[in-house]
């Protein structure tokens, strides 16, 4: 493994690290400040949002161009981001943050399920095989079968909403790519839409700013919109261009860790034997779901390409793969 690619494995590594502490900012802000689920999208959106396009105003202005066309192609995949944040900080009050955080990475299973759909993509029985396993991860950890369920109904469903928007904004993300979109183009209007929509909510359940007015406040909102939105999201795609998408998938499973580890530790939430097992078997079936689709996509085209190679990724340095 060559210099880069251990550098890629790293940012991966600490990108799930930083999606898995989630929920202390999304505690603090709901639990201890009283906003709504919408406040918290505005505060999050906000800081990363603003934050990426200060970078690209002053080091890659090309970035900023966007079609008229595009608009509401992004417009569209914006509220799904919205959906996908607003559900899962919704979820992540209502249910344990690991609970919150499987039910989310469940997004692969939605992804098979609308690629037979859009692209008439078949479902193998490795991939039932996978999906069972996952199901029965899923009701360990929820507790359903010994009645220790410790979240509110609707804060399992909110979960498992927003794996389903997270997984249709992943395919836009690759329809964006089709459409000769930079990443950075789709991440930052995606966003800016995606903020636009959730203000008006925000408005009319709180002030999302008064209550970062204050040190504390403000340290977390950057920590949010910065340390663990906006950077993560920089290195998985950077990290793209030097590791297989599957090795990323397999890594960015660590987030469920880190989000049980983080509830364990800080709010007191359940980590019992049977929760590990439910949480082990997801992520197996996540990784063999992954797995199959990759090989599917070397069985159909020969090879994977790194889409983001056709791009100039200035300032960042994501210019082309290695030629190694």
């Amino acid at each position: 493994m060559g210099k880069a690619a251990t550098t890629a494995v790293m940012g991966v590594v600490f990108s799930a690290l930083m999606f898995g502490m989630l929920g202390i900012c999304t505690r603090y802000f709901q639990r201890d400040c009283g906003l709504s689920s919408s406040d918290v999208v505005v505060i999050r959106l906000t800081v990363s949002g603003l934050g990426l396009l200060i970078i690209l105003a002053l080091f890659a202005r090309e970035h900023l161009k966007i079609r008229k066309k595009d608009i509401p192609f992004m417009f569209i995949f914006g509220l799904f981001k919205f959906l996908t944040d607003v559900t899962f900080f919704f979820a992540q009050g209502t249910a344990s943050l690991c609970l919150a955080t499987l039910l989310q990475m469940t997004a692969p299973y939605f992804v098979m399920v609308l690629s037979l759909i859009l692209f008439r993509e078949k479902i193998t029985m490795p991939k039932l095989i996978a999906m069972c396993v996952g199901s029965i991860g899923c009701v360990l950890v929820t507790g359903i079968l010994f009645g220790e369920v410790n979240a509110k109904t609707e804060g399992v469903l909110a979960a498992i909403f927003s794996g389903l928007c997270i997984s249709l904004f992943f395919i836009g993300n690759r329809m964006a790519i089709d459409r000769d979109i930079r990443p950075t183009t789709m991440l930052l209007y995606t966003t800016l839409f995606a903020d636009l929509i959730a203000l008006p909510f925000a408005i009319e359940h709180g002030d999302s700013f008064a209550v970062i007015l204050n040190p504390t406040g403000i340290g977390t909102a950057l920590a949010f919109g910065l340390l663990m939105t906006l950077i993560p999201y920089y290195l998985l795609t950077w990290s793209t261009l030097h590791i297989e998408p599957t090795v990323i998938s397999m890594i960015s499973v660590l987030e469920v860790g880190a989000a049980a580890v983080v509830g364990f530790l800080m709010f007191g939430e359940d980590l019992t034997l049977l929760h590990i097992l439910g949480i082990g078997l997801v992520i197996l079936s996540i990784i063999l779901i992954n797995v199959k689709l990759r090989l599917d996509y070397i069985k159909r085209y020969g090879k994977y390409v790194s889409p983001l190679v056709k791009f100039t990724m200035a300032p960042f340095k994501m210019l082309k793969q290695d030629k190694d």
